[in-house]
């Protein structure tokens, strides 16, 4: 683990943190990621029917390896409760760590326990291809959160950052809430740290936030980390690099 001394600012205005030009120094730990996960949730622009077949062109396609995610037909199921809207369509990929579910109104994709570079490339790939195989309207916002275990060298040097957000003695396990403002990214990011139970000396960082669905996919699926990075900033905490990241 690192601590540099970054210059970072913020003006406080309407209780929200706001990006300025004049800095001060803020002393930070930067950590590696042991573990991370993202989720999508995009709304639908119109209900399908189980007996769409455009519920059924989604399914083929999901399992197209080059169009689609390259799901196995026996990974793929479609369970209803009656032949209008009451059914779900589900997938699992990435041997279980990548779940996709669709309802009649929501698409709804996550993957959890990803650990590199390489891993960070299938996930962007697949979020990608998710996009283009759903119309969105570009007017609709979509819900987007990412997850990392992120590990300290020591546990006392992870309760000596933790105990940094704690207001007194009595707070027995202290971590941190805020809704960040980040440069160049439309929505507010709530961020939420506290200590992993996953990892002995080990923190849990998570974010949520939302987006519009006009973008250029291929570079705003590629921006994610850099946003979550950017809100960790916000409370002293940096990334080093995926591990396997071409120098």
């Amino acid at each position: 683990m690192l601590r540099l001394r970054l210059n970072f600012c913020f003006l406080i205005e309407n209780k929200r943190a706001t990006y300025l030009e004049t800095s001060y120094a803020l002393l930070m730990d930067v950590v590696p990621i042991e573990l991370f996960g993202v989720s999508i949730d995009l709304p639908l622009p119109k209900p399908v029917s189980m007996r769409s077949t455009a519920l059924e062109d989604f399914a083929r396609d999901l399992c197209d390896p080059l169009k689609g995610i390259g799901v196995r037909p026996a990974q793929c199921q479609l369970v209803g409760r009656d032949l209008l809207y009451q059914y779900e369509l589900n997938a699992t990929f990435f041997e279980g760590n990548g779940t996709l579910v669709r309802t009649p109104e929501r698409l709804r994709v996550a993957v959890r326990n990803a650990r590199n570079w390489a891993d960070w490339q299938l996930v962007h790939q697949t979020f990608c291809r998710v996009h283009a195989l759903v119309e969105l309207d570009s007017k609709s916002v979509s819900s987007l959160a990412m997850q990392a275990q992120v590990r300290f060298v020591s546990q006392s040097e992870r309760e000596r950052y933790l105990r940094s957000f704690a207001s007194n003695r009595t707070v027995a396990r202290p971590g941190a809430l805020g809704h960040v403002r980040i440069p160049d990214w439309e929505y507010e990011v709530r961020m939420v740290i506290e200590d992993s139970n996953l990892l002995p000396a080990g923190v849990c960082v998570s974010c949520e936030t939302q987006y519009r669905n006009d973008q250029d996919w291929e570079s705003f699926i590629g921006s994610v980390p850099t946003m979550f990075a950017a809100g960790a900033n916000a409370f002293s905490l940096g990334f080093e690099p995926f591990a396997g990241t071409p120098s």
